[in-house]
């Protein structure tokens, strides 16, 4: 179930992520970390000089929702983000080619940090790492839809994880292709992790960074998940069929896909046919689609057919079996089921819920 909105429309105001926030123009991870250390009156910093270790914690500003990103550099080789968030709004940023490898621990909501007991061995289903370096001129954005949002992003010079962890040295091997990507490219890769990487997630999720060791215990813990990184990703040539290699013009397509499946409502799309439409394969589709906006295309289209279906019922106040036409439903059971998985309650409820979210609002006005 998601947060509420009884007066939207699906047409959110969208915000920056943190290189569109902190970035400034150059909009890359290294001047997020420049403008903290340049603003430490605003943004103060708990530093370790000895290992060059520097933890700034900056809070989502009120009224985008709730949550903080915590921001850890290790010298100028390695620099972590972690996620801890709520997005009220969507939120977009420009990704700027700057050279660096990323690792991206994605622990989709809603995700309880902790390890799991009634399945031994086994990781909550959507925990994932995804890796990818952009080739030197590429830019691209990437979005996030309103929800819950918990990962660690990892941005490591090749330089250093080639010295100190041996990554990419076999010519062939995924971790390779990640170093070297062609030019005009993005290549990715996605693995799903074990619990040894979840247990050390869990473990930096939970320093409160108010001790004198937790930087360098924090510290310790990105040098454990980038060792075994570097273990996961340095597999022979045959082990690596999920690694994919997008170019300029395919990202533009993902956008193409992104803008259809945030407006047709009422067709009767599916992956296969939005992708011949697009003129690649659902594999593809599907991959590059989760890459930039951290959802599946189900995922995302529910949500923006939900917004629409919301809006349709406290704005227009039109009949549900309308309604569920509109939205592509061919049967209103179908759409009532739907709706209720996804908000909460069934469509017959919002507009009593909008009535008394307005008295409410007038109390307390």
């Amino acid at each position: 179930m998601r947060a509420l909105t009884l007066t939207g429309n699906g047409a959110d105001e969208e915000k920056g992520l943190f290189r569109a926030m902190f970035g400034g123009p150059e909009g890359t991870v290294a001047a997020v970390f420049r403008h903290f250390a340049q603003n430490a009156a605003r943004f103060p910093a708990r530093e370790d000089p000895r290992w060059r270790i520097s933890h700034v914690r900056v809070d989502l500003p009120e009224g985008e929702g709730r949550g903080y990103w915590r921001f850890l550099s290790l010298g100028d080789d390695v620099f972590a983000v972690i996620t801890d968030c709520d997005y009220a709004v969507p939120r977009r940023e420009r990704v700027v080619a700057e050279g660096l490898v990323e690792f991206h621990f994605l622990l989709e909501a809603p995700v309880e940090l902790s390890l799991p007991k009634e399945a031994e061995g086994t990781v909550p289903a959507g925990v994932t790492l995804l890796a990818c370096q952009q080739a030197q001129g590429l830019n691209y954005e990437v979005a996030c839809q309103p929800g819950s949002f918990r990962m660690v992003s990892l941005y490591a010079t090749p330089k250093v994880l080639e010295d100190s962890f041996g990554f990419g040295l076999e010519q062939g091997s995924t971790g390779y292709r990640l170093l070297h990507p062609a030019p005009g490219t993005i290549s990715i890769s996605e693995r799903k992790i074990d619990l040894d990487f979840l247990g050390v997630l869990q473990r930096l999720f939970e320093i409160g960074f108010d001790e004198r060791r937790d930087l360098a215990m924090a510290a310790s813990y990105i040098l454990q998940l980038l060792s075994a990184t570097a273990a996961v990703f340095d597999q022979p040539n045959g082990e690596a069929e999920d690694a994919m290699v997008f170019t300029a013009r395919e990202l533009a397509m993902f956008e193409r896909a992104r803008e259809i499946l945030s407006t047709d409502f009422a067709g009767s799309l599916t992956i296969p046919g939005l992708a011949r439409t697009l003129g690649t394969n659902s594999t593809k589709l599907k991959s590059g689609f989760k890459f930039l906006y951290g959802t599946t295309i189900f995922n995302f289209r529910n949500r923006h057919r939900m917004d629409r279906a919301m809006h349709l019922l406290v704005s227009e106040k039109l009949p549900i079996s309308t309604i569920a036409q509109a939205v592509g439903f061919r049967h209103q059971a179908s759409f009532t089921t739907a709706f209720r998985a996804h908000f909460g309650f069934p469509p017959k409820h919002a507009r009593k819920l909008q009535a008394q979210a307005v008295d409410d609002d007038e109390e307390a006005g």
